[in-house]
């Protein structure tokens, strides 16, 4: 008679268990719901500057966040390959930099490394206006026509670009690759003949190697 007491607890016991671990079952759903919850919160309070910006097929940059961007001391480096105006192979680096800069006016100087020019002014602070494209490869007045949004590869890394032609009334022809979060700076430049001059053989290729941030 003793035991029965003891049979009846155990009885309790084994009904007891599964219950108890079903308990344990349904919560654990529960907490990952809440911790889902709490991260979606985390991503929402984001500064909007965190969060990917989605890249349109349009001018990325504007003046003003080109004259903020590219300060004096900024020096831009890139590789140099494909043929001159008269079809002779070039491989160089080219280097430009930004001498000077104020709100209106950029000063910059651009050549090439290891085969500098030897033109007059080639060295010389070539001065104009902001605007919405890079000081750097210059066209005057330019009409454009944007082709396509791209990633590309080039040996200063990975970037996602506006690829852009550009042309003016002097017969400037460049493609050009504008780096949509970097304003004033091209990832790449190809450079063709001018329009108009069949014996212009120029089709050189500029991939963008090293920034140098100005203060």
């Amino acid at each position: 008679m003793t035991r029965r007491p003891w049979i009846a607890l155990t009885l309790i016991a084994g009904l007891c268990l599964p219950a108890c671990g079903d308990g344990k079952k349904a919560e654990e759903p529960k907490k990952e719901e809440e911790a889902k919850a709490e991260e979606a919160k985390k991503e929402e309070a984001k500064p909007e500057e965190e969060k990917p910006k989605e890249v349109k097929l349009e001018l990325p940059w504007v003046r003003e966040r080109v004259a903020g961007a590219m300060k004096s001391g900024t020096v831009l480096t890139y590789k140099l390959s494909g043929s001159d105006a008269k079809g002779k192979p070039v491989d160089d680096d080219y280097r430009c930099e930004v001498k000077r800069s104020d709100d209106k006016t950029v000063g910059t100087v651009c050549n090439t490394v290891k085969n500098p020019s030897k033109d007059k002014g080639a060295n010389e602070v070539a001065t104009r206006d902001w605007s919405r494209f890079s000081p750097f490869f210059a066209v005057e007045k330019p009409e454009h026509t944007l082709v396509k949004v791209e990633d590309v590869t080039v040996p200063a890394g990975d970037f996602k670009c506006v690829v852009v032609e550009l042309k003016d009334f002097f017969g400037a022809n460049f493609t050009v690759w504008m780096i949509a979060d970097k304003p004033g700076i091209y990832a790449k430049v190809e450079e063709n003949g001018r329009i108009g001059d069949d014996e212009d053989k120029t089709k050189k290729v500029f991939e963008l190697a090293s920034i140098e941030e100005g203060t």
